[in-house]
């Protein structure tokens, strides 16, 4: 695979990515933003009204006396009682409600106030639904006030109750939900309106309740439950798939990455950071016979440079897959990384990394003639520190029982040990041969 063909594979993966990524961050927004409070401001208010009629007398020209009146127990006959609640919101909302009005008479021990009997009779219930901002109740009932005050009567003379209080309640209650079920719960049975009725007492008076309510610019939070459970799924599908997808990249860029794309990425690292230290060369740079000291890192090149104080050439060859990196220390000596695509794939491989010559340093200059000659090995010799003379016999021959060198030299400089092998055979052929004529010459 070619590196145009492996760069559009690269992206496509990348497009799936960014689309995965982008459908689940939208379905996670999705999913909040149907869950979120919305805040309502409302007004409401209650009110009671009632009536009472009275049995057929011989005292009272009218049968209907309005309210706020005192009353003659024996003389009434039936209470009717006005219900009336009014609610708007500040926006529009879909919500139910139900309302019930109940009869609840209680007896209570009038030392302790603890209730001694209660009863409960429910008068009307009603479930609605609307998706307007206001609600509206008007409810009207009438109760049979001389049925339930014999009722308690008899109730107490059955036990010889005594210092008691005795009372009709008729009580309105709201119940408020958004219609999804979870906003307006504060309105569970709420009480908004009752009046209280003595009862098994000569007169009476009817009491309206304070438990009716009148307020404005109420507010209250309203949960939208999301029951969009899908987008949720949705987005946790993409968010794994993208993370996926991600890793897929990472291993598919790892697994199809060549030796060369690797050679380029570290030369536009080392630029990237440390151009500044870098000069580059496109002539020709003269080497010489110098010592060339090789270096197995950049880092150590930083340091080398740092402590000589001498930039950092880079030389990089004509088909772009070796870049060599030279410091001179002295007109003897000089320091070299080699950065070489050739090393990078043995390394990748698993094979031993191939020595480099300094014939493969692009643009160097050196003088040939004296690279492998027996004065230049012994010069090279001489310049290499802590190594002693060394007999030409064990270089020629190979004698394993003693350090060769040669070998030493070859890995401090740049020479191949076959080569100064060779050289060193020459140079022995020569003197030999010399030394004969010199001899057959001195016979004549």
């Amino acid at each position: 695979m070619n590196k145009k063909e492996r760069n559009v594979q690269f992206n496509n993966l990348l497009i799936l990515i960014c689309i995965t990524l982008l459908i689940g961050i939208v379905s996670f927004a999705l999913y909040i933003k149907n869950n979120k409070q919305m805040i309502i401001t409302y007004n409401e208010k209650s009110d009671v009204d009632y009536k009472v009629m009275l049995k057929e007398n011989d005292f009272y020209e009218k049968n209907v006396i309005e309210k706020d009146k005192g009353y003659i127990a024996k003389l009434i006959d039936t209470i009717s009682a006005d219900f009336k609640y009014n609610l708007d919101f500040s926006k529009k909302t879909n919500y139910s409600y139900s309302y019930k009005i109940d009869l609840e008479l209680d007896v209570e021990d009038d030392k302790n106030n603890s209730n001694i009997y209660h009863y409960n009779e429910n008068l009307v219930t009603k479930e609605l639904t609307k998706d307007k901002n206001k609600l509206q109740i008007d409810e009207s009932v009438k109760i049979k006030y001389d049925h339930y005050n014999t009722l308690i009567s008899n109730f107490k003379e059955s036990y010889d109750l005594r210092n008691t209080i005795s009372k009709l309640n008729l009580v309105l209650y709201v119940s408020i939900k958004d219609i999804n079920g979870s906003g307006l719960n504060v309105y569970n049975d709420k009480r908004v309106a009752s009046l209280s009725i003595p009862l098994t007492e000569n007169t009476v008076s009817v009491d309206v309740s304070d438990d009716s309510v009148n307020n404005t610019n109420k507010t209250i939070n309203i949960s939208k439950p999301n029951n969009n459970y899908e987008l949720l799924i949705i987005g946790f599908a993409c968010i794994f798939l993208s993370i996926f997808y991600g890793l897929c990249v990472l291993y598919y860029k790892r697994k199809t990455r060549t030796a060369q794309m690797i050679y380029e990425k570290e030369i536009k690292s080392i630029m990237n950071n440390y151009d500044s230290y870098i000069q580059k060369i496109t002539g020709t740079y003269d080497i010489g016979t110098s010592q060339v000291l090789k270096v197995e890192s950049f880092n150590d090149m930083l340091e080398i440079r740092d402590t000589l104080k001498q930039p950092i050439l880079m030389l990089e060859n004509e088909s772009k897959n070796g870049t060599f990196f030279i410091i001179p220390a002295t007109n003897s000596i000089i320091y070299t990384y080699a950065l070489r695509v050739v090393d990078i794939k043995a390394k990748m491989e698993g094979k031993e990394i191939p020595t480099y010559d300094i014939t493969e340093i692009p643009h160097a200059d050196f003088k040939k003639n004296k690279k492998y000659t027996s004065e230049y090995i012994e010069e090279q010799l001489t310049m290499t520190s802590a190594m002693p003379i060394m007999d030409e016999k064990n270089v020629i021959e190979g004698n394993k029982s003693k350090e060769d060198l040669y070998d030493q030299l070859e890995k401090t400089t740049s020479f191949d040990i076959k080569e100064i092998r060779k050289a060193a055979k020459k140079s022995q052929k020569k003197t030999t041969k010399t030394s004969t004529t010199k001899k057959k010459t001195k016979k004549d």
